[in-house]
């Protein structure tokens, strides 16, 4: 591989790594560790469709397939934080997590944020989480690896 193009390569992996940090050190990291716990109750389930398609052939005349599509699912949930204040926040539900009206759920925000509060459970919080520090920690070594110079074989 041509030495400069590994190196440019090297850089955009250090580049992802150090935003995936950045974004776990500000965000994840201090909600998990210093955020404080409520019960919320989901108002409203939204889907918002991001894509669609069909593949199909045609059969004796007649056109037959299937439709896909992939959707995006949001919970608007009513809160109230430590200190009583009425909150409501639409967080995306990851990993299938599944909600209906009216179900409670286990949240955590922080207290100079609670807009940025979060279903406190392992597909909500945790797991990206640790998909993020295993992306950056991967990205960081990968990086860090092309943008070294080869050393001389020693015989």
């Amino acid at each position: 591989m041509n030495p400069t193009l590994k190196r440019t390569i090297g850089f955009v992996l250090l580049a992802l790594g150090i935003t995936g940090v950045i974004s776990l050190c500000t965000k994840e990291f201090p909600l998990a560790l210093f955020g404080e716990r409520s019960t919320g109750i989901v108002k409203r389930v939204e889907k918002v469709t991001t894509s669609t398609g069909s593949e199909g052939k045609i059969r004796n005349g007649v056109r037959v397939g299937k439709k896909y599509g992939s959707d995006l699912t949001f919970l608007h949930i009513d809160f109230t934080t430590k200190d009583g204040k009425a909150m409501q926040v639409k967080t995306l539900a990851t990993f299938n997590t599944e909600a209906r009206e009216g179900d409670q759920h286990p949240m955590i925000y922080l207290p100079s944020k609670p807009e940025t509060a979060k279903i406190y459970s392992a597909k909500q919080l945790w797991l990206p989480m640790c998909i993020g520090i295993f992306f950056s920690t991967v990205w960081l070594i990968g990086g860090w690896l092309m943008i070294q110079k080869p050393r001389p074989l020693v015989a």
